[in-house]
């Protein structure tokens, strides 16, 4: 399993996190795959179980098969790096759900439009989360909720690549 995991990778599939950035040079796009029969019942419910944690419980979730459990952690444009730390953990949690849900990896738990919008409005929703309880100070929590939906927009706007 792991063999296929680093291939898929390999091939440069981009996830959330890449989609905010520059693609990396040299770097192609995985075509989309047709999706394999339905996930077993239990592998679902657990990724779902997952998906619904926030940032601070999937952080001490044990990494346990089959998951894909391979981050890029955030790529983010100029202006935002200093998000890209800030909003790991939530980066972390979204590539767990395109990497498990979507078309180009391993399991194809569930690759519909329906699912890809619920796992960018989870990481939206931890983004905020991430700010909340980061930045007390109203200027500061402004910054980050403004950094967190332009973070949301780039996974919107441009994750489907990784995917579909």
């Amino acid at each position: 399993m792991r063999a296929k995991f680093s291939t898929t990778l390999a091939a440069g599939v981009l996830t959330a996190s890449t989609m905010l950035g520059a693609a990396v040079p040299g770097t192609a796009v995985a075509a989309p795959v047709p999706a394999s029969a339905p996930a077993d019942s239990a592998v679902r419910a657990e990724a779902d179980r997952l998906m619904g944690l926030s940032y601070q419980e999937f952080a001490k979730a044990r990494h346990v098969a089959p998951f894909n459990w391979t981050t890029d952690g955030c790529s983010v444009p100029i202006g935002l790096a200093p998000y890209s730390e800030v909003f790991r953990p939530a980066c972390v949690q979204h590539d767990f759900g395109y990497r498990n849900y979507g078309r180009d990896h391993e399991l194809k738990l569930d690759p519909t439009r329906k699912t890809k919008n619920w796992i960018d409005g989870r990481f939206r929703t931890e983004m905020r989360r991430i700010c909340a309880d980061r930045y007390p100070e109203q200027r500061r929590f402004h910054n980050c909720r403004s950094a967190a939906e332009t973070y949301y927009l780039g996974v919107q706007i441009g994750g489907d690549g990784a995917f579909f």
